[in-house]
């Protein structure tokens, strides 16, 4: 939807990801004597009819006809410069015959429920209308469309339930329905989408438990399912998609540990786990994790020390280990990060002191709330440094002297400093 920055970003990220995993020109040589499908045409117009939306007839329709002009040349689905766009093959009859392959309608403002007309296109297989304003239920009809590789929804107001006939798509290699008001479980049958490479359904409103058919997306490489009520147990089978790049289960409100087999996930770059109650996990799963620049578990029931090697994770850019039950000191090693720029520990039980040393990249950092004692290192004094270091029944206090910072104890909690 349009005026939401947020979701513009999320919608960058997944028209990013998505169009990175094939080459979107379709060339072709135009056909004078091509003409589209009559029936696809009568459903194209009643669609945009009732969107209110138009051709550029300046970019294809130009002839009349939707498959003419940018429509069947090299131009690029994906050019945002485009929109409403459609692609078409104009192979079948002997090239007498076009059909409607690609459709886009994206961030047009367009309200209100698909028209059932959508359906009735049997030869899509990119359909994209993220950032709009679309309304109503998804028609089981939606397993017409056997031929998708690409299904965008994300970012509307789309409710319901998620028809069952999802499990038709199996074609498919990338969902997205995130940021949307659905409603009820995830459906059994998305495991039969085995060719998926990313699936996005965060903030789409769905609950329950992760059905154990999803065991079978073992091309995965991108999975979003933060900010919905999932519960029970975090499956084990998340363990073996071994192609993995990026996972997000953060705001959910699982019942059990991390399970061990997350350590298989080497190839992760980012890494988002939170509010996970009931048992405690430990940070052993990451060991291997060296690829990872985002590592966030926070509120996740950790209950370690952190480990003195971190500075093998070169790659690590921001990590976020606040809200658990982590003690002992903060190693050396992990202030010394050239790669780190934001780095959170509060609401931790670490104590001791600060490292006496730490790397400039490092900009941003929360250790409040923890157990903290002696001096504060030189360090604090850096200029554009966003720094978090307040104690329970304790604060930090600049002495005179510019260098020599000190705890200071008091009744009060929290202090923020912009450095």
């Amino acid at each position: 939807m349009s005026g939401a920055s947020s979701s513009t970003v999320i919608l960058t990220f997944y028209v990013a990801c998505t169009f990175g995993l094939t080459s979107l020109t379709i060339a072709q040589i135009p056909r004078e004597n091509s003409i589209t499908d009559p029936s696809e045409v009568g459903a194209l117009n009643s669609i945009f009819e009732q969107w209110n939306v138009k051709a550029n007839t300046q970019q294809w329709n130009i002839s009349g006809d939707p498959c003419s002009g940018a429509a069947i040349d090299s131009t690029s689905f994906d050019d945002s410069a485009f929109n409403p766009f459609i692609k078409c093959d104009c192979s079948f009859n002997n090239g007498s015959l076009c059909h409607i392959t690609h459709l886009k309608v994206t961030a047009l403002d367009v309200s209100g429920p698909i028209p059932e007309e959508l359906w009735t296109l049997s030869f899509p297989s990119n359909l994209n209308l993220a950032e709009n304003y679309l309304t109503g239920s998804i028609s089981p009809s939606i397993g017409n469309l056997t031929r998708l590789q690409y299904l965008i929804l994300a970012i509307n107001a789309l409710s319901g339930e998620i028809p069952k006939e999802f499990g038709r798509l199996t074609e498919l290699i990338v969902l997205t329905f995130g940021t949307n008001n659905f409603s009820g479980p995830l459906p059994s049958e998305l495991g039969n989408l085995s060719k998926l490479k990313q699936l996005y359904i965060d903030s789409s409103g769905v609950s329950g438990e992760i059905p154990s058919t999803f065991a079978n997306l073992q091309n995965l490489t991108i999975f979003w399912a933060s900010d919905i009520e999932l519960t029970g147990r975090i499956p084990d089978f998340i363990g073996n998609w071994s192609m993995l790049t990026a996972l997000r289960l953060h705001g959910n409100s699982f019942d059990s540990p991390i399970p061990s087999t997350f350590s298989n996930l080497v190839s992760l770059t980012e890494l988002r786990l939170g509010e996970i109650s009931e048992a405690a996990s430990s940070l052993e799963f990451i060991q291997n994790m060296k690829s990872l620049s985002v590592l966030v578990l926070r509120n996740s029931n950790i209950s370690d020390s952190i480990p003195s090697n971190m500075d093998q994770f070169r790659h690590l850019e921001q990590l976020d280990l606040s809200f658990n039950n982590l003690h002992g000191q903060i190693p050396e090693s992990l202030l010394s990060m050239t790669s780190l720029s934001t780095l959170f520990l509060g609401n931790n039980k670490l104590s001791g002191t600060l490292p006496q040393q730490k790397s400039t990249s490092l900009r941003t950092i929360d250790l409040s709330y923890n157990n903290l004692t002696g001096n504060l290192p030189s360090w604090v004094n850096e200029q554009n440094l966003q720094l978090q270091v307040g104690i329970p029944n304790g604060t930090t206090s600049r002495t005179k002297g510019g260098d020599d910072w000190r705890w200071q104890q008091s009744r009060r909690w929290q202090q923020s400093f912009f450095l």
